[in-house]
């Protein structure tokens, strides 16, 4: 193929991901389910006002780069006439570096496939990146998974450098993207394994240039930090605070604080939980299982071995230190997820052009699914607060789940309860909820989040009201559900299997499935304590 056309094949496969994740930016209409994208928001508001962000679980990166965007916006008056900025606009300009750091992820793919494997291996590793489920995803969230993803790649491609080339330049160009890394998250230091490996690839393969490694290897740890004091400099205005949060994160992660929000890793077994439940949703089946094959041609056949291994090697360590923690989020493993692209791609090359095509389409299609379920239509929350509008009675009394960052967005005509499931198991919860469920005409289950991880050796009482609701027992009614399959009966099925078996995060805060429950057999309070206490 000639280089015009490669060039244009390239130019093609960045339109296509620009489309996917720069499409429906502002989904949600105006609601805000990611917890950490809200956080992160308030976060801007607080520096707009304050000049202190007041947040640190994170470092500043994203939130000056948000700010300083929305300030510059906030300058044409012709475009609009608001000059200060609002909630609305701190998540858009988190998104929208979100989305712009998962389009230049698309080229360093590319340019990591040629070195690794040839320049159609770069092309068919950057088309399978454009298309992977979780960074679609990640690119939708005004969070700071996708910068990550694109600093982990960078600094990739500038290791490879190290390698082959040997120059300062490189050193200098992986520690400042390691600093960006760094001041986006502090975690991100475990990305200094990149280029590790390739300095004691170098130092095994030519004893002799240990002075020049060294030195560079110095002069890019120097770098990576004062870039990350550059631009995330509350790490040290704010040591306390941002050291304070540090250990109880830390704390979180490692299950020494058990928080609500991850009971669902009560019962999860490391690395198997992210084989299961993560892998084959970020990635999609095919990905994951011709990536499988890429990783074992990569073995077999030694050739271009030492840049593979500076890839893996470190790829293998993020995955083995975030796979044995406690919390297993999706989100933890997105930097890692255009590897497999790389390692697919390594074992597609190897085959005809007309299988490729039929393969490649295979791996394109989770990523055009999970498109056309949550952004070419309305949010489903959305869905279903216009639904209730039009069905429910004026004055109905509902009942709900607290636990979310948003509440459904249902008008001030009906009274709501948005009862904490996650207290049912303390105190005399258990008769609170009796008596809320004597007087409600409607229960809701706004998602997966607290059924799912429930289980009945740990938290009977709860498993037992789910159970009993589901099962028509305590006198409700499934009447609706409410869930975004697509159009397609293909896309029905990806969406079904994703939000029963995927890590819960995967569905809960962009396309959750909500169920409705109607009461059409009354009881009294001390009923339904009858029937919950078995």
């Amino acid at each position: 193929m000639s280089s015009r056309k490669n060039h244009l094949l390239l130019v093609a496969i960045l339109i296509v991901a620009f489309f996917l994740r720069f499409v429906e930016l502002t989904w949600g209409e105006g609601y805000y389910f990611h917890p950490d994208e809200n956080n992160m928001a308030q976060a801007v508001l607080s520096l707009d006002q304050t000049g202190q962000p007041n947040f640190y679980a994170y470092g500043q990166l994203s939130l000056f780069s948000a700010l300083f965007s929305a300030r510059i916006y906030n300058l044409f008056s012709f475009i609009h006439q608001q000059h200060q900025l609002d909630f609305g606009e701190a998540v858009f300009f988190l998104r929208f570096w979100s989305a712009m750091a998962g389009l230049i992820s698309i080229f360093f793919v590319y340019l990591l496939g040629k070195k690794l494997i040839n320049v159609s291996g770069g092309l068919m590793a950057a088309a399978i990146t454009a298309f992977l489920p979780g960074l679609i995803q990640a690119s939708h969230f005004g969070t700071t998974e996708s910068l990550l993803t694109c600093f982990y790649l960078a600094i990739t491609h500038y290791s490879l450098k190290i390698y082959q080339e040997k120059k300062i330049t490189s050193f200098i160009a992986s520690g400042l993207f390691l600093g960006l890394a760094l001041a986006t998250k502090i975690s991100a230091a475990i990305f200094v394994f990149l280029p590790l490996t390739a300095v004691i690839i170098n130092l095994k393969k030519e004893k002799g240039s240990i002075k020049n490694q060294i030195t560079g290897l110095v002069t890019l740890v120097l770098l990576a930090l004062i870039v990350t004091i550059a631009f995330s400099p509350f790490l040290i205005i704010n040591f306390p605070q941002n050291l304070q949060t540090i250990r109880h994160e830390v704390a979180i992660a490692q299950g020494k604080i058990i928080p609500f929000y991850t009971r669902q890793f009560l019962t999860s077994t490391p690395f198997w939980f992210q084989i299961k439940k993560i892998f084959p949703f970020l990635l999609g089946w095919p990905v994951l299982v011709f990536s499988v094959l890429g990783a074992i041609a990569v073995i077999a056949n030694k050739q271009k071995g030492a840049l593979w291994s500076i890839i893996l090697l470190p790829t293998l360590i993020f995955f083995l230190y975030q796979g044995q923690l406690f919390v297993k989020w999706s989100r933890f493993m997105v930097p890692i997820a255009p590897i497999f692209s790389l390692l697919a791609a390594n074992w597609l090359i190897k085959l005809s052009r007309p299988l490729q095509y039929i393969i490649l389409i295979g791996c394109f299609l989770p990523g055009v699914f999970f498109f056309d379920l949550v952004y070419t239509q309305p949010d489903i929350r959305q869905q279903f607060s216009s639904w209730a509008k039009e069905n429910f009675s004026q004055n109905s009394i509902i009942l709900s789940e607290s636990g979310n960052v948003v509440n459904l967005p249902l008008g001030t005509n009906h009274q709501i309860t948005n009862f904490d499931f996650y207290q049912l198991e303390k105190g005399n919860n258990l008769s609170l909820l009796c008596q809320a469920l004597e007087v409600v005409d409607y229960v809701i289950v706004p998602s997966r989040r607290v059924f799912a991880n429930h289980s009945s050796d740990l938290f009977p009482i709860a498993a037992n009201y789910y159970q009993k609701l589901f099962s028509g027992q305590l006198g409700f009614s499934l009447l609706e559900t409410f869930s975004p399959t697509g159009r397609y009966r293909l896309t029905n099925f990806y969406y079904q299997t994703s939000e029963v078996s995927a890590e819960e995060t995967w569905t809960v805060f962009d396309h959750p499935t909500i169920r409705l429950y109607q009461k059409t057999r009354p009881y009294l309070a001390q009923d339904y304590q009858n029937i919950l206490s078995w």
